[in-house]
């Protein structure tokens, strides 16, 4: 698919409001959309993963410390 929406402005953003652009697109896209249609397959994943954290808690990664890798490596 080609775009031909002049991504420059945004380009230019540093990269955290850059993120922050990407953030408020999917939450408008969110808004719009009640139901998304999701594929036998993408709700099966989901269930299993579900499934998996109930079963095994201390097997995540608490979301601060995956923020924390993320910006750390964003920032080198």
């Amino acid at each position: 698919m080609t775009s031909t929406i002049d991504l420059s402005p945004i380009l230019d953003l540093p990269v955290q409001q850059r993120i922050d652009v990407v953030h408020a697109i999917l939450e408008s896209i969110a808004r719009e959309t009640a139901h998304p249609v999701l594929s036998e397959e993408f709700k099966q994943e989901l269930l299993r993963r579900r499934d998996d954290a109930l079963a095994n808690p201390g097997d995540g990664i608490p979301w601060e410390t995956v923020r924390a890798e993320l910006q750390a490596r964003l920032q080198k």
